[in-house]
């Protein structure tokens, strides 16, 4: 009889041990980063950022919010990426995940569709770039419960201007770098299959400094940037100028730059419609691709080479 009793209390132990967790669920939903490292210097500005995260699912003709603007947060000790709530995954449930980076970019998650949309984004002088990555998993037929790799894409196009004077004098000062035309506010919408898309809002950067002092969105410094002779610098101070993806050639956008060299009395005033340098450049520029404008000044003359870099070129686990 005693040990009848025994195995009756170990059951019950076991079967306690059992309902630790929620019945029908398996376990906890977890997430990897992975990003190409041209996107971000090192895995602390994506630690910075943080990330949003959206996430829903489907089951027996039903769908479910599962995370709502969910902040994943890198905790060193695991180490990886985690979350306030654990949410576990629920067998034969289909899911549709959408993250955004930096966390604080107001948007909004659609449960039908699994589509996030950033409403009236402003591109800003130096401001980051919106990184989207998106994920699905179908657990129908099958026990995938493996942690859910986000891959990261940019939203913008990068833009950098390098200078080489090849004039017979010094190039003493370079001021007032502008894009004029340039458009500015967008929509940007992806979901959970990766499909993106961006619609502008037709608003552009001006011409009159009035407008838009110094030109806004590409600035240099006030009173310009110093350049040595024969030697190449950026004008952008952050390099590397985050715009929306636009067909440059149709606005059009102009980019405007005054200089003056060793002996000149007075700037030389320069307009470059970025859209018409030739039959190989670019005449529109693309999310995740980055534009570099290679700007020689000789005594008379301006010439330009643009080079294309893709971002996306390969992910590295974080």
């Amino acid at each position: 009889m005693r040990r009848v009793l025994i195995v009756l209390l170990t059951m019950l132990v076991l079967s306690g041990c059992d309902h630790s967790e929620p019945i029908g669920y398996s376990r906890k939903i977890g997430f990897a980063s992975q990003i190409n490292r041209s996107i971000v210097e090192d895995i602390t500005d994506l630690q910075q950022q943080e990330i949003k995260l959206f996430g829903a699912y489907t089951l027996d003709g039903g769908t479910a919010r599962v995370f709502d603007a969910e902040r994943l947060y890198y905790d060193a000790t695991l180490p990886g990426w985690d979350y306030a709530i654990p949410q576990y995954w629920i067998m034969n449930a289909a899911y549709r995940f959408c993250a955004v980076s930096p966390y604080n970019v107001p948007c909004t998650f659609s449960d039908e569709t699994g589509e996030v949309t950033i409403g009236g984004y402003v591109g800003s002088t130096g401001g980051a770039d919106i990184l989207y990555a998106s994920a699905e998993r179908d657990l129908y037929g099958n026990e995938d419960y493996s942690t859910v790799p986000l891959h990261f894409r940019h939203a913008c196009a990068g833009v950098q201007f390098n200078l080489v004077n090849a004039s017979s004098n010094v190039l003493k000062d370079v001021r007032n770098i502008r894009l004029v035309g340039l458009q500015n506010r967008g929509t940007f919408t992806f979901d959970s299959q990766g499909s993106a898309a961006w619609v502008l809002d037709g608003s552009t950067i001006g011409e009159s400094d009035s407008e838009q002092p110094f030109g806004g969105m590409c600035t240099l410094p006030d009173g310009g940037l110093p350049v040595n002779l024969n030697v190449k610098h950026s004008l952008y101070d952050e390099k590397v100028l985050m715009v929306l993806p636009q067909a440059i050639y149709k606005t059009p956008v102009t980019l405007h730059l005054e200089y003056i060299k060793e002996g000149d009395t007075e700037y030389a005033i320069r307009n470059i419609e970025l859209g018409w340098l030739g039959g190989v450049t670019p005449t529109e520029w693309k999310s995740g691709e980055k534009y570099e404008y290679n700007l020689t000044i000789t005594d008379n003359t301006i010439t330009f080479e643009v080079i294309v870099v893709d971002w996306v070129d390969n992910f590295v686990d974080l």
